[in-house]
């Protein structure tokens, strides 16, 4: 019988393929032993947004930083997920913790850069670009 770390990595494995539905059916299993593992709804996350399916991703997300509340990969994700969904105030509310944990985290500054710079151009237009912010998820 396979241990655990060797299911978990076969799921990431099979992620990182695009085979979504496979990695999610090997995560969702692994969840019934262990429904405490945030790396676990990290990347069930992780596949959801991949898969378009943000509101799923961002309960995903919200799971595995309620697990792991110094974790800063599931909060970075969940802003992703959260500017995918227009809601940068909540997006930047995540990012803050994210930076509360770790405060020189150059992907989380530029990510909140970006979020700010184009609410600020929010004004002069009548809705916003979901423009230029990253889409480069973390593990």
């Amino acid at each position: 019988m396979r241990d655990t770390g060797e299911r978990f990595s076969e799921a990431v494995d099979l992620a990182e393929l695009g085979r979504y539905e496979e990695a999610l059916v090997r995560f969702r299993a692994l969840l019934k032993t262990d429904s405490n593992n945030a790396a676990i709804w990290n990347h069930i996350g992780i596949i959801r947004f991949r898969q378009g399916e943000y509101r799923d991703a961002l309960n995903a997300f919200g799971q595995a930083a309620d697990i792991d509340p110094a974790g800063t990969s599931a909060r970075f994700n969940k802003s992703l997920a959260l500017v995918r969904l227009g809601n940068d105030t909540g997006a930047l509310r995540a990012l803050d913790k994210v930076l509360a944990v770790s405060p020189y985290d150059h992907e989380a500054l530029s990510q909140r850069a970006l979020i700010v710079a184009r609410l600020a151009r929010a004004g002069e237009e009548k809705r916003p670009d979901p423009g230029p912010v990253q889409t480069h998820l973390r593990v």
